[in-house]
C-alpha cells in the first residue's frame, strides 16, 4: 500500500493554532505527507500572517506540497471537511487521508503510530485527544476498555449513549476497537470511494459530526481502531470551541439521535454485529459506572 498521506486541516480565525500545528507536523517521525488547508471564512485570511507564510515555505523546502483553499464565507465544520474530501478525490493521488483539528499539537510519533494501526487491518485510526492543560493526566486502568460512545436503541425506542471520554488519556499503549474515531484521525481514502461522507443536517458547528461519520463507515463494513498511546494535545476544549453554544449543541444532539435511530431501524443492531464480527465484547456502562470511569489518576 502506498502510505503517502494527504493531511486535511479546516480552520477559521485560528492562525496561531495552525502555526503550532504546522510546527508539530515538522517534528513528525513519519515525513511522507502533503497538506491541504481550508481557510473557512477567516476574518483575516490565513496567508496574511507572516509566520504562516514562513512555516509553509519551510515545509515546502522540506519536501511537503502545501495548498491553501480559501472560502470567503464559512461553510461550517462538516461542509468544510467535505470540501477538502471532494478536492482530494478529484486531484489527490494519496491513499491515506489524515484529518486534523486546527487546535491540536500532535506528538512526534503520532502519524507513525496511526500508520501502525492501519497496518494491523483497521480502516480508520485515531489517537487520544487530551487537554493541553493536563497532558500527563491518565484514565483509571480499570475502565480502559470501554473506549467511547456505545449506543443502544431499547425496546421503547429510546437511544442510550455512553458519553465521550476523548478528554482523557490512558495508562497503556494499546489499540482498541471503537465505534467512534477521535477528531484527529488517519483513514483509507477508499472509505470515501465506498460512499462515506461528512454530509449531514447538523448545524455549522458540526457537533456529533465524527460520530455520524463513524457509524456510516461501520455500516459500510469498515473497522475503527483507537491507539491509546498516540496523543493529540488539545489547545481548546475537546468539544470544539464555539460548538459548546447551548442551542446549537442541543440542535445537533437532536439531529444525531434522529439519525442514529434511523440507522438502527434500517440496519438492526449494527453495533452489536460490529463488535461480534471483530470478536470483541463491549463494556456497556450504566450511569454510575460511567461517572466512575471518568475519575482521573495522575501519571506520576
Amino acid at each position: 500500500m502506498n502510505k503517502k498521506i494527504i493531511i486535511h486541516i479546516c480552520s477559521k480565525d485560528r492562525a496561531t493554532e495552525i502555526g503550532l500545528l504546522l510546527q508539530s507536523l515538522r517534528t513528525q517521525t513519519f515525513k511522507d505527507f502533503n497538506i491541504l488547508i481550508l481557510d473557512d471564512g477567516s476574518n483575516v485570511p490565513l496567508m496574511n500572517f507572516y509566520f504562516i507564510q514562513y512555516l509553509i515555505q519551510r515545509m515546502k523546502i522540506e519536501g511537503h506540497n502545501i495548498k491553501i483553499i480559501r472560502n470567503n464565507i464559512s461553510s461550517g465544520v462538516s461542509g468544510a471537511r467535505q470540501q477538502l474530501v471532494d478536492y482530494s478525490m478529484e486531484h489527490g493521488k494519496e491513499e491515506l487521508i489524515c484529518r486534523l483539528d486546527d487546535d491540536v499539537i500532535i506528538e512526534p510519533e503520532y502519524l507513525e503510530k496511526l500508520i501502525e494501526v492501519i497496518d494491523k487491518g483497521y480502516d480508520i485510526a485515531s489517537g487520544i485527544t487530551t487537554p493541553f492543560v493536563g497532558p500527563d493526566i491518565k484514565r483509571d486502568t480499570k475502565f480502559v476498555d470501554p473506549i467511547i460512545g456505545y449506543c443502544e436503541l431499547n425496546d421503547k425506542g429510546e437511544l442510550t449513549f455512553n458519553g465521550d471520554d476523548c478528554g482523557y488519556g490512558y495508562t497503556e499503549d494499546k489499540i482498541l476497537l471503537s465505534p467512534h474515531f477521535r477528531s484527529s484521525a488517519l483513514y483509507k481514502k477508499k472509505i470515501h470511494i465506498a460512499g462515506v461522507d461528512y454530509k449531514s443536517r447538523l448545524s455549522k458547528h458540526g457537533f456529533r459530526e465524527e460520530q455520524i461519520f463513524s457509524f456510516k463507515a461501520i455500516l459500510k463494513g469498515f473497522k475503527i481502531g483507537v491507539r491509546t498511546g498516540a496523543n493529540a494535545l488539545h489547545l481548546m476544549t475537546p468539544s470544539g470551541g464555539e460548538r459548546s453554544t447551548t442551542n446549537m449543541t442541543q440542535f445537533n444532539q437532536d439531529i444525531f439521535e434522529e439519525t442514529v435511530k434511523k440507522m438502527f431501524e434500517e440496519h438492526g443492531d449494527f453495533l452489536s454485529k460490529y463488535y461480534k464480527d471483530n470478536n470483541v465484547e463491549p463494556k456497556k456502562l450504566n450511569e454510575d459506572e460511567y461517572i466512575k470511569s471518568t475519575n482521573l489518576v495522575s501519571k506520576k
